[in-house]
């Protein structure tokens, strides 16, 4: 074998031992932040009725609750808003007592690490 074929196979195993490591730790601490978990944001106002504005986005990076609570946590913590992120079908359904723009609504989940759009 050659010097560079040899720095190449350095390269390639360290490259592996990384994302076995990464792999690893995902799978024993969950995706959003290790063991802890995020705590809940409670909305003041729980009637539907008082929201009178609907967005339902679709979102790609769930992977976990702490993830739902993060989503879910963005919207509620803010007055006027009341957010629940639907699982099965990777959505958040955001109601609002004002009407916003949705690519607000999109940044308000780029801010916090999610990808979305509106269906």
């Amino acid at each position: 074998m050659n010097l560079p074929t040899i720095i190449i196979c350095v390269i390639l195993v360290i490259i592996i031992c990384i994302g076995i490591r990464s792999t690893k730790k995902r799978a024993t601490s969950g995706c959003c932040g290790g063991n802890e978990t995020i705590k809940k944001v409670r909305v003041k106002d729980k009637n539907k009725d008082h929201y009178p504005y609907k967005t339902v986005l679709k979102v790609y990076d769930i992977h976990c609750q702490n993830c739902v609570r993060t989503i879910e946590n963005a919207f509620n913590s803010l007055e006027g808003f009341y957010a629940k992120v639907n699982t099965e079908d990777n959505t958040v359904t955001i109601l609002s007592k004002q009407q916003h723009p949705t690519d607000e609504l999109i940044n308000m989940l780029s801010n916090v690490g999610y990808t979305s759009k509106e269906l």
